[in-house]
């Protein structure tokens, strides 16, 4: 695959992880009427996802060196522990190339459950390592129903740009 190729899948990648800072960092709680008290129920995994999307797409293309790089730019970018984007980045795409056929039958329902647990073990992990006082089973409820919703947008709408700008 060519340089070009990588730096663009890495643009989108990079895209979706900045657009999940903006969306955690918007707190609609202010804007409600005593609602300070509530705590925030929702947590997207935009990027990890439009990752996995890429993993799923290209099997052939992306190998773990290249999940590694992702992962450690993805974490000297955004702050993040040195590491753990390289972790789930690799373990996740070793996933995806063992099953890759097998998910190639998958209706869409079954690839909207498989990547949305994944999205919330994803969350989980990373609330348990960086943020445990704030751990909450009802934020990776809602978050499932959150990024499992989110699959099917993401899918079609990466597999547009790539018909479209990776030829």
């Amino acid at each position: 695959m060519k340089l070009a190729h990588h730096f663009i899948i890495f643009i989108t990648i990079f895209f979706g992880f900045w657009m999940d800072e903006l969306i955690s960092g918007f707190n609609a709680r202010e804007y409600i009427f005593l609602a300070d008290n509530i705590p925030y129920l929702i947590e997207t995994s935009i990027g990890f996802l439009i990752f996995c999307y890429w993993v799923y797409a290209l099997p052939e293309k992306l190998h773990s060196s290249a999940a590694l790089m992702y992962g450690l730019i993805i974490d000297l970018c955004f702050g993040s522990a040195v590491g753990f984007h390289m972790l789930f980045f690799v373990s996740v795409s070793y996933v995806i190339h063992v099953y890759v056929f097998r998910f190639r039958i998958f209706s869409y329902l079954q690839l909207i459950i498989f990547f949305g647990a994944a999205s919330v073990f994803y969350l989980a992990c990373k609330y348990l390592i960086f943020f445990p006082t704030n751990y909450s089973y009802l934020l990776l409820i809602f978050s499932f129903l959150v990024n499992a919703a989110a699959w099917l947008p993401i899918y079609f709408g990466m597999r547009s740009f790539r018909r479209t700008f990776l030829k």
